[in-house]
């Protein structure tokens, strides 16, 4: 058919998947590796899109030996007790360019929702969500809205 963007649903490239973070109320930047994929893209029909994966959380990297250590810690992250942060979309409403998935997000055994927003550019699905810390027992300042971490995903599929 003409009208299909893809014959076959593309595949997301991992080891090109970027997960970068940003403290809003701090100077500190951040990384994680590790991503896996393990939903399906539907550019054909967006709703037809689950996006879920993880990334591993001994990989967190600010750039800073002592800090990234303290962020992988038992009183933050923890990153013995859970390795993983993870997301899967239940809904995804927009188009092929633009859209928004909401899904849960489970970091530390806690499960919220978060929304994510995306943009395709036919190569490369970007995407953000801000989630703050302390709703998943993470608390770096006492006041909760110093505790908001802007997330970026860049993620190229084929």
């Amino acid at each position: 058919m003409a009208s299909q963007l893809f014959a076959q649903a593309p595949k997301v490239i991992e080891k090109e998947a970027k997960v970068t973070f940003s403290f809003v109320d701090d100077d500190v930047n951040g990384t994680m590796e590790g991503f896996v994929f393990t939903g399906t893209l539907d550019f054909n029909t967006i709703s037809n899109t689950v996006l879920a994966g993880s990334v591993q959380t001994n990989t967190i990297d600010t750039n800073n030996w002592l800090r990234s250590r303290h962020l992988r810690a038992k009183k933050y992250f923890n990153a013995n007790d859970h390795p993983t942060l993870s997301f899967k979309s239940a809904s995804i409403v927009g188009n092929s360019k633009v859209f928004q998935a909401t899904g849960t997000l489970t970091i530390k055994g806690t499960e919220k929702t978060v929304i994510w927003n995306f943009t395709n550019d036919g190569k490369t699905l970007v995407g953000s969500t801000i989630v703050n810390t302390t709703d998943y027992d993470i608390v770096i300042h006492n006041d909760k809205q110093r505790n908001k971490v802007i997330v970026f995903l860049s993620m190229p599929y084929k």
